[in-house]
């Protein structure tokens, strides 16, 4: 698949499912308005389920590139199908330069990338650390960083489950980070993991904000 026709793909595909998750899961978009219309921008999000990709995917207008586990790019047409929807391998478990220099090349291009700092989904909601790759990205690009949080995702298909449920799943974008306060500074992994440590604070008060409106 070239890529003119992978863009038409995915764009088919985000036309006909945010209808249809919002009929099914009455599915809701908070803060779309904080995600930048053009230009390099990274959307950091919490990983709760392997439905979290098609959903983020939903919530935004533009083309979306994100990383996802080596080990799920099996030959033929699983690993087809995740191209198509512009995502690409990275290595967990120790830095992956690779997929470092395709995140930044992404980046430089002007594209929105989504990463998930935890590096893995979690197993009952509870907000992991963030990988040491991800402060290390954001340093190194001038894109902004969206701190994101999607809820529901864990219950529609929770960890090691099989079937789907039905379950209401939001997105909620928040304000940028403000990152001239580490790219000020000399890089170094101390920064690295603050900007990380960040990252993981903005979801949390995403999460807070969203359950107190449960609530």
């Amino acid at each position: 698949m070239n890529d003119r026709n992978m863009r038409l793909h995915y764009h088919f595909c985000h036309v006909i499912t945010r209808p249809l998750f919002k009929s099914l899961f009455k599915f809701q978009v908070f803060g779309a308005k904080n995600v930048p219309k053009t230009g390099g921008a990274i959307l950091m999000m919490n990983h709760a389920s392997y439905l979290d990709p098609i959903f983020i995917g939903a919530a935004v207008d533009r083309n979306l590139f994100y990383m996802a586990r080596s080990t799920l790019f099996k030959p033929g047409f699983v690993d087809k199908f995740l191209r198509s929807f512009n995502a690409f391998p990275v290595q967990l478990g120790a830095p992956d330069r690779g997929a470092i220099k395709k995140a930044l090349q992404i980046l430089e291009q002007g594209n929105l990338l989504l990463i998930f700092p935890e590096g893995t989904r979690s197993v009952d909601g509870t907000l992991g650390k963030a990988q040491d790759g991800v402060g290390f990205i954001a340093y190194r690009t001038k894109a902004e960083v969206i701190p994101v949080f999607i809820d529901g995702t864990q219950k529609a298909l929770p960890r090691g489950a099989k079937m789907l449920k039905t379950a209401k799943i939001t997105v909620s974008f928040g304000k940028p980070i403000n990152m001239d306060v580490y790219r000020s500074c000399e890089p170094s992994r101390e920064i690295y993991s603050k900007i990380g440590e960040e990252v993981m604070a903005r979801i949390g008060e995403l999460k807070r904000e969203r359950q107190s409106r449960k609530n």
